[in-house]
């Protein structure tokens, strides 16, 4: 079955709405089309309504009122959440289901014209995902279903074919099918409140959403190689593997001891965070001689390509039980590195490797990077970023500029568009090619004064509503929204490929980079030679 939206925002908090919109969209229904939480301004008794799904099928229009945890009633008063925090006394989901269903029909009569005059039958559905209510007076049978009907979702196609035939029988005036041109009139009055042109924040929600779902998909993986003691787990910048990481350090953690190690400090910092837990050890590579004299029954390693040395093997060798021979590790590792900054890659080191752990990859769904990122980057690099999975986005915006002050007020100019479009100045992270501070354009913006430093907050709770300013090398790891690269020279770009591939691929929706003179050229130097190794060019 066809559910507008297509996929349900990550405000939506209700476990149980989840689950329904999930089951409806399973539902073998081409005919069919449900929308989820519905918006009544007109509600008789509140002042905002809501329906949790209306759905338009050719036999009826079902309304459906889904309540999940715990439901209880006393003295004809309806309670719902765990005691002690119960939200009542309400009316029943019943009398919310029929009242909803009153005022859309009310609402949408004004619109398409009287239903019952044009024979459309309507009729409710209440669904309690998590507990079965005992009979009573306030609903029939087939008005409801309960945790065991319902079977997870399993059992809602035959629920809502069971409340059709109930209905229909309620509803004696009803003709149908009703006619699709009838329905489409429907779809058409209710469909504003879904398909106004989103903004920009809108748009970075719907994005969060898909990655949710990929990463979440590509962490099932973790099941497949709980068997392999010592793996090496390949995919370009996007494919999620800091998020598995973190994943299969939490599981780890478990039954054994856990060391997760990287070569940036910024982001071994954001780990310690995330990873708050006294069987793991988090640390940047540089400050590992903290725990020499100790060993770890699980060894994780991320950006494992930047740490590709004998030298950095043997330090991580003397801090795992049974060494990287026979200890049990995982190594996460970008392969691009190995074209983008050969010198910091020793191929012999990896080859060793290779030699004692088994390799999964290379991972190819890219999570975290729209469609158009993803392009742009593999264009000037010729880097496998993998394919595309989170979503269509916004070509990259290069934007030239004379110099550094003409750059701040070009920055300031798209830093307010994207202000007016809701997005939060924290989801936008200035990132300096040159990685100086006293330097930057970032200084002449009028937003100067707020501009915080990610150096000082990653890591800790006192990330603001305002810009964030950093280097490249700093936010290796990391990623944001939106990324505005600034203070960028064509010298920048000589042998550097590295840099720019780095700073890209921390855009998950939107890229802007400004261009300073000469910069459009050198950058048309290095999508021919991406082009030139790739055998596109002769």
């Amino acid at each position: 079955m066809r559910v507008i939206p297509s996929e349900i925002s990550n405000s939506t908090g209700s476990q149980a709405e989840r689950s329904v919109f999930a089951a409806l969209k399973e539902i073998p229904d081409a005919q069919s089309v449900a929308l989820h939480s519905v918006h009544l301004p007109r509600h008789r008794t509140k002042r905002v309504g809501e329906i949790d799904f209306v759905v338009i099928t050719p036999d009826i229009l079902l309304f459906i009122e889904v309540k999940g945890g715990r439901v209880s009633q006393r003295d004809g008063k309806w309670y719902y959440g765990p005691p002690g925090r119960e939200d009542g006394p309400k009316e029943s989901p019943f009398a919310q289901a029929s009242t909803g269903m009153h005022a859309f029909e009310r609402k949408i009569a004004t619109l398409i014209g009287d239903l019952r005059d044009q024979g459309i039958p309507s009729g409710y559905l209440v669904i309690t995902t998590d507990i079965d209510l005992a009979p009573t007076t306030d609903f029939e049978p087939e008005q409801y279903l309960g945790r065991k009907a319902y079977d997870g979702g399993r059992g809602l196609a035959q629920g809502i074919e069971r409340a059709t035939r109930f209905w229909l029988g309620r509803n004696r005036w009803a003709r149908t099918p009703v006619p699709s041109s009838v329905r489409n009139k429907m779809l058409a009055a209710i469909r504003p409140d879904f398909d106004l042109v989103p903004n920009l924040q809108s748009r970075l929600t719907d994005l969060d959403v898909a990655f949710e779902r990929l990463t979440n998909e590509q962490m099932d993986r973790l099941d497949e190689l709980e068997s392999n003691h010592r793996l090496i787990w390949t995919g370009g910048a996007g494919t999620g593997k800091t998020f598995l990481a973190a994943e299969a350090a939490r599981r780890k953690s478990g039954t054994r001891s856990v060391l997760f190690t990287c070569a940036s400090s910024t982001l071994a910092r954001h780990m310690t965070r995330i990873l708050a837990d006294d069987a793991i050890t988090v640390l940047p590579f540089d400050r590992l001689d903290q725990i020499k004299h100790r060993t770890f029954d699980q060894l994780i390693v991320d950006e494992a390509q930047d740490l590709m040395t004998f030298d950095s093997l043997g330090v991580l060798d003397e801090l795992v039980a049974g060494g990287l021979e026979k200890g049990q590790w995982i190594f996460m590792l970008d392969q691009n590195n190995q074209v983008l900054a050969p010198h910091t890659y020793d191929p012999q080191a990896w080859d060793y490797l290779l030699t004692l752990g088994t390799v999964y990859g290379p991972m190819k769904r890219n999570c975290r990077n729209t469609v158009q990122i993803v392009k742009q980057v593999q264009l000037y690099t010729g880097a496998d970023l993998g394919v595309a999975s989170a979503g269509e986005g916004e070509p990259a915006r290069f934007v030239d500029v004379r110099d550094a002050q003409n750059e701040a007020s070009l920055l300031d100019c798209y830093v307010d568009t994207l202000v007016q479009e809701d997005v939060s100045p924290r989801d936008i992270t200035l990132l300096s090619v040159s990685g100086d501070w006293e330097t930057s354009s970032a200084r002449l913006s009028r937003h100067a004064s707020r501009i915080q430093r990610f150096t000082d907050v990653v890591g800790s709770e006192r990330v603001k509503h305002r810009l964030t300013w950093s280097s490249i090398t700093d936010f290796k790891g990391h990623e944001s929204h939106i990324v505005c690269l600034i203070d960028l020279e064509p010298e920048h770009l000589e042998g550097r490929l590295d840099a720019l591939y780095v700073a890209w691929t921390r855009a998950r929706a939107q890229l802007w980079i400004a261009c300073r003179p000469n910069v459009r050229k050198a950058l048309t130097r290095l999508g021919a030679a991406a082009l030139q190794r790739n055998g596109a060019l002769r």
